[in-house]
């Protein structure tokens, strides 16, 4: 059963439109977040401030935009803000004090949120939620190893390097336009009418991404961190390497059963599993402990990382309210990762760590079991119904030879 043939109605011309733009976005983030601030602002104090500040000004464009970007061009503003980000990378590394310094960094985070809020509309606008899943699986699993390259690249450059990458980074999506992507908006089927979700729905999913991006942000961190000292350094490489395998492998088999089995039951194990490996952690302190626990952890964050990143806001969504679903993960995801920069985390044992990490995961299934299934019954049906014919035909098939 290709994954590529059944029900997905998205171009390859738009596929890979999304795939360049996810790519831009998740790496440009991380990129200026962590390494060209830390070249930026030298106080080793300031940082964490401005750190903090540059993802309240993401959270607050996203949230500001979200009530009327469905009215605007997103591939034009996808443009407009990679060449101003760009524009500005580079005169960051020419500001004469820290005052410009700072002005240019929360420019680059309102061009950052803006493009990042339009690009999630503009996958919404060219997928039915059918298809999602295995389409922002099949995103994650081409666009991820890229994102890690650039990730790990720009941490052994210095300042004016990892300037020039996120300037590289900015003017590289404008290759898109070689794409011709508003042929591909005229040929795919858009979905322009969803559902209308109750608030109750809304919120029953939106609490574990809440809890997951705030134990992943703080107790999981710790436990990394710990990890980190108790193994040797290409251990702990090694370690990172299984966590990114097991993450591409999350995010591709996680679109394609969400798609096939539904959305509750996906993110159920994506967060038992997490939950496991968590607790093993702080439990049993060896090499193959630690290996199982970081596949296990880039497995589950591969399939909570795609479902909260395309499919279940856009299956929340309709045409009015689509940027404001999507706001919801974007401003959560942000906005943990600030706020976790001032969590003292680093004074909670490692037991301990693991443990809670286990106990709030596991109680963050329980609003899943109150939740609808998101995917359209109608469908799983005929999933189930030709997987089942597919079974009685090689069971003939057997029995005849």
């Amino acid at each position: 059963m290709s994954i590529l043939k059944n029900g997905v109605l998205l171009t390859k011309r738009g596929f890979l439109v999304n795939a360049i733009l996810f790519f831009y976005f998740y790496t440009l983030y991380f990129v200026f977040s962590l390494y060209v601030i830390r070249h930026a602002i030298p106080s080793a104090d300031n940082r964490p401030i401005v750190q903090l500040s540059f993802n309240f000004v993401l959270v607050i464009t996203i949230l500001s935009i979200s009530f009327f970007v469905q009215k605007i061009n997103k591939l034009s503003a996808i443009y407009a803000c990679s060449l101003v980000s760009s524009s500005i990378a580079v005169l960051l590394f020419f500001a004469s004090n820290d005052i410009l310094r700072l002005i240019f960094i929360f420019v680059v985070g309102i061009c950052l949120g803006i493009g990042q809020l339009a690009f999630s509309t503009y996958f919404w606008n060219l997928t039915v939620p059918e298809e999602r899943g295995r389409i922002g699986g099949l995103i994650g699993f081409v666009s991820l190893p890229f994102c890690s390259i650039g990730i790990v690249l720009a941490e052994t450059l210095d300042f004016p390097g990892t300037v020039m990458l996120s300037v590289i980074l900015g003017l590289g999506v404008l290759l898109v336009i070689l794409l011709r992507p508003e042929k591909a908006v005229l040929t795919a089927k858009k979905n322009e009418i969803g559902s209308y979700p109750e608030k109750r729905t809304i919120l029953l999913y939106s609490i574990p991404w809440i809890m997951f991006s705030v134990i992943n942000a703080t107790l999981s961190m710790n436990i990394s961190v710990n990890t980190m000292q108790q193994v040797s350094s290409s251990f702990y490489f090694f370690l990172n390497i299984l966590q990114l395998i097991g993450t591409l492998f999350g995010v591709l088999g996680g679109g394609i059963i969400a798609d096939f089995f539904g959305r509750r039951l996906t993110l159920a194990f994506g967060l038992t599993l997490y939950g496991i490996s968590s607790a093993l952690a702080g439990l049993v302190n060896n090499d193959a402990t630690f290996s199982f626990m970081y596949t296990a952890n880039g497995l589950s964050w591969g399939i909570l990382l795609i479902l909260y990143t395309f499919v279940v806001w856009g299956d929340l969504a309709n045409k009015e309210n689509c940027g404001k679903m999507y706001s919801i993960g974007l401003t959560t995801l942000y906005l943990t990762k600030g706020v976790a920069l001032f969590a003292p985390t680093s004074q909670v044992p490692l037991v301990i760590s693991s443990l809670a990490s286990c106990l709030l995961i596991f109680l963050s299934n329980v609003p899943l079991i109150l939740a609808p299934e998101l995917l359209p019954s109608d469908f799983r049906e005929k999933m189930k119904l030709k997987l089942h014919l597919r079974t009685l035909r090689k069971i003939r098939k057997q029995s005849q030879n």
